[in-house]
């Protein structure tokens, strides 16, 4: 999420007819690139499934003058202003339009669905172009008929760089693989901290956060705590266990329920904590920002909580909202090098390999420590787990309304 990796990881006639289709295809656009997608070719023709319709790049950059804008939701990282430089100035280059662009950012992703949802039930366009958030918000918003088709589309050609394992083909693609909410915490201050269940040691009294319900920065800390206690995220009979222990045994040493991650960032620089939870890129970040006893707990299971890139039904600029998300893609947005930002909110920006062809572009300034911070592509295959966001989405307002009742909330 981000402000959103690790001290252990610490470490994307018939012939004829035949003929002029595969020609067409073939002068469309291919992956990579600065966001493949380009505005060269005039006469190349893409389909566009979202408005099912044939496109010659003449024609997209027509659409794009006449969308004129774009709405991204999204979450607060620290690179956003640059983001949204980086963007425009594709298009300008790419396709010779200036645009509005509004890059929304929230640490409580579902208030963008909240908001979908009511201008879904009045009959009024959706408010967002792009969501860009976390996978269990495309699956409840899917749920809920919000979510349009768009995949395969010729506006992005990236997809294809992206294992099949981060695809719901025809609605989503993810843009990140390591993602997960955890604990990072002083190594210095709290040394013996080695699993979630550590945050109950005395010592720790008002010396740490947690986060505030509702949201999947808490859902991901309980799923990993129920995995340490052997406890099925699947039934919240057994999720109120959870969070009860946690309550009774952790809450004695809870400062402040918080998903503020500049207010941990204050609490975690000033010594005031020693531990908060939080998503792992929060490790990454204070690490690259002079912060070197910051450490990352790895969970014994690893439930990622990946961002997804998705269009709702009502998008009122389907085109831009495509470029963008192609653009997000690319390996020179995925591994943001070019980009006139410190390490710190690269390393907020990049959250670990989509796929094999985004391997090549780790920066030479991380080259010899990367694989301390992220996981290689064999990890993320086989290390990490799969969540059943369904059986997550029936289930979780239960017991996070419990635990919003159980700390006074």
């Amino acid at each position: 999420m981000n402000a959103r990796r690790n001290s252990g990881l610490f470490w994307l006639s018939a012939v004829t007819v035949a003929a002029i289709l595969l020609a067409a295809c073939a002068a469309g656009p291919s992956p990579s690139g600065g966001g493949g997608g380009g505005g060269g070719g005039g006469g190349a023709v893409v389909h566009v499934a979202i408005l099912d319709k044939d496109l010659t790049q003449e024609q997209i950059k027509g659409e794009i003058l006449k969308e004129g804008s774009l709405v991204v939701a999204n979450w607060t990282y620290t690179a956003n202003d640059e983001l949204v430089n980086q963007f425009k100035q594709y298009v300008k280059s790419e396709y010779g339009a200036d645009i509005e662009f509004t890059y929304e950012g929230s640490q409580a992703p579902s208030t963008y669905l909240t908001n979908l949802y009511a201008a879904q039930k009045a009959g009024n366009p959706a408010p967002y172009d792009v969501l860009a958030i976390e996978e269990n918000y495309w699956a409840e918003a899917k749920q809920n008929d919000a979510v349009a088709d768009f995949l395969p589309s010729g506006l992005v050609p990236n997809e294809k760089l992206v294992l099949d394992q981060f695809k719901h083909i025809p609605t989503s693609i993810a843009f990140q693989s390591t993602a997960f909410p955890a604990i990072v915490y002083n190594k210095k201050s709290a040394p013996f901290i080695a699993s979630l269940q550590d945050l109950a040691d005395p010592r720790l009294k008002g010396r740490v956060t947690l986060p505030q319900p509702g949201d999947i920065t808490a859902g991901g800390f309980f799923l990993s705590l129920a995995a340490e206690l052997g406890k099925d995220y699947k039934d919240p009979a057994q999720m109120k266990e959870v969070v009860d222990w946690a309550v009774q045994n952790i809450g004695p040493n809870v400062l402040k329920y918080t998903t503020d991650s500049s207010e941990m960032q204050q609490l975690l620089r000033s010594g005031s904590v020693d531990a908060v939870s939080f998503w792992n890129s929060l490790a990454r970040l204070e690490y690259f920002n002079g912060y070197p006893d910051t450490a990352l707990l790895l969970p014994k299971s690893i439930y990622p909580a990946n961002g997804y890139l998705w269009i709702p039904k009502g998008a009122q600029h389907p085109v831009l909202a495509q470029i963008f998300i192609n653009w997000r893609l690319s390996p020179e947005v995925q591994f943001p090098n070019a980009w006139p930002i410190d390490h710190g909110p690269w390393s907020e920006l990049s959250e670990g390999y989509l796929g094999p062809d985004y391997e090549g572009h780790i920066p030479d300034w991380f080259k010899a420590d990367y694989a301390t911070y992220y996981p290689s592509l064999d990890q993320i295959k086989t290390q990490f787990k799969q969540v059943d966001w369904d059986a997550y989405n029936a289930s979780s307002k239960e017991w996070q309304d419990y635990y919003a009742q159980q700390i006074g909330q």
